[in-house]
Formats: C-alpha cells, sequence, structure tokens
C-alpha cells in the first residue's frame, strides 16, 4: 500500500498542476487525475514484478535453444539451473493475484521479442555476481532472496532505458517510478520460505481512510488557498511570494491545510512529512525557507 508520504506527494503533483493551470482550472478533472495516478501505481507495480519475474522465462527460452543446436555442448544439454530455480521467481509464477490481474491486463505482461526484458538480462549474466552466484554450490532461501533483490536493485530500478519506455507507455508512470520500485523491494523482501501462490500483495490504498485523505488534502489545499498564503507572507520575511517557486508555495500550503484543519494528524507528524518533502522537492536554499516558515507555524499553532 502507499504510505501518507506518497499520498501527499500525488496530493503535491494535482495541487501544482492546479496553480500552473491557472486558478480557474477544472479541479474536478485534476482530481479525477490525481486519483487514476494513484491507481496506476498499482500498474506499474503489477508491470515491474513480471518484468523481473521473466528473466526466469528469458533464461529458460535460452536454455531450451541451447538443447536444440546441432552441437550442443556437455553444459548446453546440463545447464545450470540454480537462477531458474530460484524461489523468488516460484512465489512470483505461482502468485494468484499476480496471475489474475495479469490475465486481464495483458499490456502488463512481457514478451520474449521486448527489448527491454532481454537487455536487463544480457546485463544481469555478465556480471561478477551472477558468476559467483551461480558457481556457489550452497543454497538458501535468504541468499537467494538477497540475490533477485539485488538484480532488481542494480539493474531494473536504476535503469535509464527502461525509465524513458515506461514514461512512453504511461506518463503517470515517470513521476512514480521511485514509489512502484519501492513497492516491489518491500514485497520482495516480504517473502519468505513457506510462500505461497496466495501471498497478498501491496494494494494501493490502506484502507477507504486513505483514499478520502488524499481527496480532502487537495479539496482543503485549493479551498483554504488564500488564508494559506496570507500566513506565509505574514512569515516570510523580506521575501515576496512572486519570488518564492510554485512548487515551495504548494508545499508549504500543503503543510499549513494539515496543521489547521486535519486535527486529527499531529503536528509535528505533518511538520517531518513535509520537511521529507521539501529534501525531495526543494533546492537547499529553499529549502531552509521552507523548512523555517513551516518550524515558525507550527511554534506558533502550539503557542510557542
Amino acid at each position: 500500500m502507499l504510505g501518507r508520504r506518497q499520498l501527499r506527494e500525488k496530493a503535491m503533483q494535482a495541487v501544482y498542476a492546479w496553480k500552473t493551470s491557472g486558478e480557474d482550472a477544472d479541479q474536478r478533472s485534476i482530481e479525477r487525475n490525481m486519483l487514476k495516478g494513484v491507481d496506476e501505481i498499482y500498474d506499474l507495480y503489477i508491470y515491474l514484478l513480471n518484468l523481473l519475474e521473466f528473466q526466469k522465462s528469458i533464461a529458460e527460452h535460452k536454455m531450451e535453444l541451447a538443447k536444440n543446436k546441432n552441437f550442443p555442448t556437455p553444459e548446453d544439454l546440463n545447464p545450470n539451473l540454480k537462477f531458474v530455480e530460484n524461489p523468488i521467481f516460484r512465489i512470483l509464477d505461482e502468485n494468484e493475484e499476480l496471475n489474475a490481474y495479469s490475465s486481464k491486463n495483458k499490456q502488463l505482461q512481457w514478451d520474449l521479442l521486448d527489448t527491454y526484458p532481454n537487455s536487463i538480462f544480457k546485463e544481469i549474466i555478465a556480471t561478477e555476481e551472477y558468476a559467483a552466484y551461480m558457481n556457489n554450490p550452497q543454497r538458501s532461501f535468504d541468499a537467494d532472496k538477497d540475490f533477485v533483490i539485488g538484480l532488481y536493485e542494480k539493474f531494473i530500478a536504476p535503469n535509464e532505458n527502461l525509465h524513458d519506455w515506461l514514461e512512453e507507455k504511461n506518463l503517470y508512470w515517470a513521476d512514480d517510478l521511485h514509489i512502484a520500485n519501492s513497492m516491489v523491494v518491500t514485497t520482495l523482501k516480504s517473502f519468505v520460505p513457506k510462500s505461497s501462490g496466495k501471498i497478498k500483495l501491496f494494494k494501493v490504498y490502506k484502507d477507504d481512510d486513505d483514499r478520502e485523505f488524499i481527496i480532502e488534502l487537495f479539496r482543503k489545499t485549493i479551498r483554504y488557498s488564500e488564508e494559506t498564503l496570507k500566513m506565509i507572507e505574514e512569515k516570510a520575511t523580506n521575501w515576496e511570494l512572486d519570488r518564492i517557486a510554485v512548487l515551495d508555495l504548494v508545499l508549504m500550503q500543503m503543510a499549513l491545510t494539515e496543521f489547521h484543519y486535519f486535527q486529527n494528524i499531529p503536528p509535528k507528524v505533518t511538520l517531518n512529512e513535509y520537511i521529507d518533502l521539501s529534501k525531495i522537492y526543494s533546492t537547499e536554499k529553499s529549502k531552509i525557507f521552507v523548512n523555517g516558515i513551516l518550524d515558525r507555524s507550527l511554534k506558533e499553532l502550539k503557542g510557542f
């Protein structure tokens, strides 16, 4: 499931779209796109799990081709099966949720003719890590799992060519790849030797409250935009609002909205969440400014 931080991130993107489109933009349309973008993170997550599991299919296909050569070598006829027998691939291959969703959404499956899975596989088998793994006669579930997680983190998650391909497939995915990558790695880490095909994958929302949270955060940030802008202006000594980057304004307005209009969220939690977001989205100089405004606002809220 997405954490509240990722939901705040998606709401931030939607509020930013509203601001940069002009404040008379169709809020309902932007909200629908926001929710669609959240839902499609699950599609990306499934697509990436399928890409990882498909590495076994490529290996099996190449073994079959080698066996059917005119003059197969002893190694061709009796290949090392350690990679294809890795239990992580078995768990993915048997997963009922992954199989059912992929069957209904054929566009999330991979084919042997696709360029990217094959290029990733070529990179994998050319590494010293792969050779060391295949030549190690000892087997353990934890070692097998660590090996697959390492493959994902080194060859799939940071693959720039794959990133470009995913962006062409779905514009929403460009901003959400880091979220989906985190979901994949967390899923792999959750596997244990007894994991069966019934193990549950991630859901986008933990519950209905999470979906309501992102909707309310988007709507209230817009509804109270004038009030939060005034709060920022009062505290931004020697700064004019038109000198502040739009994204920095959005982050501060969202945080102030939570401070004042989300009574069930501890203000300190809100502060920490938006400080972390500013580390990702703000420049070094503006990050200090954003943190200062939010810190002063929180102290004022507590009566310090």
